[in-house]
C-alpha cells in the first residue's frame, strides 16, 4: 500500500474523481426574451414568456466541465421568432454548484448567428441540477438588425 502511495506521489497521477456535471444531461426551460428590430423593419423592444428544451454531454477536463449543448427556445413572439442552436459549455464545478459560459450557434430565421451567454447551475440531488442563464444573440439581415436577450431558469436530468 505504502509503495503504491509513492507510486502515485512521484508520477504525480490525479485521484481525481468526475464532477457532478460531467454525463448526459436533458431538460426544460422557461425564461423571458427581451429583442428588438431596427431597419428595413422595425419593432420596439418588447418582452416575451417562452418554453425552451436542453440536452448535452459534458466530460470532466482537469479542473473544467467541457461540453456541448444543443437548445431550442421556442419565444415566437421574438424579433426572431423560435431558435435552436449548439453552443460548446465551459464550467467550473465547485463540488454541487458550476458557473459557466457557452459559445455557439442559434438560428432558424431570419439567419443563423453567434450566440453566447453565463450562466450558473446547481446540482441538488444526484440526477437533477437547476440552473440560472443570461444568453444573448445578434442579427444583422436584408437590412434589419435584430437583438435578442434572454434569461432562462431550467432543469437538467442527469443520466
Amino acid at each position: 500500500m505504502f509503495f503504491a502511495a509513492l507510486v502515485i506521489a512521484a508520477t504525480d497521477i490525479s485521484c481525481a474523481q468526475a464532477s457532478e456535471f460531467a454525463g448526459p444531461y436533458a431538460g426544460f426551460k422557461v425564461g423571458e426574451n427581451w429583442s428588438d428590430a431596427s431597419g428595413v423593419v422595425n419593432t420596439a423592444s418588447h418582452s416575451t414568456t417562452f418554453p425552451g428544451l436542453t440536452a448535452g454531454y459534458g466530460f470532466d477536463v482537469k479542473q473544467f466541465m467541457i461540453g456541448a449543448e444543443v437548445f431550442a427556445d421556442f419565444h415566437h413572439g421574438s424579433t426572431t421568432y423560435k431558435d435552436g442552436g449548439v453552443d460548446l459549455k465551459v464550467g467550473m464545478p465547485f463540488n454541487t454548484i458550476m458557473p459557466y459560459a457557452r459559445l455557439g450557434v442559434t438560428g432558424s430565421w431570419p439567419n443563423a448567428r453567434l450566440h453566447g451567454g453565463l450562466g450558473v447551475e446547481y446540482k441538488f440531488m444526484k440526477q437533477f441540477s437547476v440552473a440560472a442563464e443570461w444568453a444573448a444573440d445578434s442579427s444583422s439581415h436584408d437590412g434589419t438588425k435584430r437583438n435578442n436577450d434572454s434569461f432562462t431558469l431550467g432543469l437538467h436530468y442527469y443520466f
